[in-house]
């Protein structure tokens, strides 16, 4: 009898030491895959509920919050032209008087593939002076 138990046993053991590794390594996975989440999938978690699924700043919380304040078109080049690439990845980071900050929800390349996904809508470059440039 204890010789059919001990091949049994270690099969346990062995199934038991596969899920763990499989169920340690899980979190390493979903980090890998959480890093490759695209501009546009973060727009419409994020964003759109304000801006609007087009970037038009049609949103159903624009809507709602249309008397206090004004929910920017994103798809309005000369509006764009006018918003460098810094000064967009710091209002979303940072977040302004209207529109929460999410620094903390995304990573800096995030955001950054964020801002990319923004100009996309418009195909407005940024402006042609920099930031903080003087004359």
């Amino acid at each position: 009898m204890r010789v059919f138990f001990l091949p049994r046993l270690c099969c346990q053991w062995l199934l038991l030491v596969m899920v763990l590794l499989i169920v340690g390594a899980a979190p390493v996975f979903s980090a890998e895959t959480k890093g490759a989440v695209s501009g546009q999938s973060n727009f419409e978690t994020k964003c759109a509920r304000c801006h609007g699924a087009s970037g038009k700043g049609n949103g159903f919380q624009s809507i709602a919050l249309f008397f206090m304040f004004r929910t920017p078109d994103l798809t309005d080049s000369a509006y764009m032209q006018t918003r460098s690439d810094e000064v967009l990845f710091r209002g979303i980071k940072q977040g302004s008087k209207a529109m929460p900050a999410f620094g903390l929800k995304l990573s800096d390349p995030e955001i950054k593939d964020l801002v990319v996904y923004i100009r996309s809508l418009t195909k407005a470059p940024g402006p042609v002076k920099q930031v903080g440039a003087t004359h």
